[in-house]
């Protein structure tokens, strides 16, 4: 959350000239729901199966900058398909940095507690552990901007496909 994966990814896609897709917006647009309504009318997990089901649609997709939501990541068949189509960079950032980012938006349902602060150290800690193992590398964004960490994302991308026998991915 607060990461910047769609920003960055949009403007990966425009530099590369792949097609720029984000589970989330596939998510919300077959749902018909916002990611609140969906949390909402039926919880995490039923929001995990929707985003698992439109990481398996696009397993046989090639030439994708794929942005998706921070929580993919903890089944671990979405991490296995996640290698499968391609390079995974995991877009970093400090944890002050990435919480001023995620406050600006009211709308983000993890964050609806008592103490967002809290919720939103929690939800990082149990998670960066996942992020590091599941990601090929890392790029920090805390003082990129956007068209920066674009950059700073391909070149380690290239860089790791390089090292890949399959490149990129399918």
């Amino acid at each position: 959350m607060g990461s910047g994966k769609s920003s960055v990814g949009r403007r990966i896609a425009f530099r590369t000239g792949h097609r720029f897709v984000d589970t989330d917006e596939l998510v919300t647009s077959r749902a018909g729901r916002s990611i609140t309504q969906i949390f909402a009318a039926h919880g995490e997990a039923y929001f995990r199966d929707l985003e698992t089901a439109a990481l398996a649609e696009l397993a046989a997709e090639s030439s994708i900058v794929l942005a998706t939501g921070g929580g993919i990541v903890l089944r671990e068949k979405n991490r296995a398909a996640l290698q499968r189509i391609g390079v995974v960079a995991w877009l970093d950032a400090a944890p002050d940095a990435l919480f001023e980012r995620v406050s600006r938006n009211k709308k983000r349902p993890l964050l609806q507690t008592e103490d967002p602060r809290a919720s939103f150290d929690a939800l990082l800690t149990s998670r960066r552990e996942i992020y590091a193992a599941a990601a090929d590398f890392s790029v920090d964004s805390t003082h990129l901007s956007h068209d920066d960490a674009a950059r700073a994302v391909i070149e380690a991308a290239e860089n790791c496909a390089r090292t890949r026998p399959e490149g990129f991915g399918s």
